[in-house]
């Protein structure tokens, strides 16, 4: 009975690592330019009262946004040293709480047009 629950136990470990090291290959870095971009583009959109194309435009964002953090998390599981992972791991930090701030500042784009540009920008900083 022991030896069949270790088996299983060792299956599920290598399973399990297979699956972390495939999703952490899978992320790939977003372009600067073509995130600041959409930047600008969702803050004319803002500021010339077009909500409908400032809300499809703040999707595209959103989905950059999550793709650098995939990317960060990702350099984080494939990096060689402690000092790359600490360094990768300080940018993730940083990278969230600047998240959690515009995750905030989405739920009024016109009202909190000039705040979430501003840490839109901070976050493109951290590329």
């Amino acid at each position: 009975m022991k030896r069949i629950l270790f088996v299983c136990f060792l299956i599920s470990a290598t399973c399990s690592g297979s699956f972390q090291a495939a999703r952490a290959q899978s992320a790939t870095a977003v372009s600067i330019s073509t995130y600041t971009a959409k930047v600008n583009l969702l803050d004319s959109f803002i500021s010339a009262g077009d909500m409908t194309n400032a809300q499809a435009t703040w999707n595209v964002v959103h989905a950059m946004l999550m793709a650098e953090l995939a990317y960060t998390k990702s350099t984080i599981a494939s990096a060689s040293t402690t000092a790359t992972a600490t360094t990768a791991t300080a940018v993730n930090a940083n990278q969230y709480s600047i998240y959690n701030s515009i995750w905030s500042l989405k739920a009024n784009l016109a009202a909190n047009r000039a705040a979430l540009h501003t840490k839109l920008n901070d976050f493109g900083s951290t590329f």
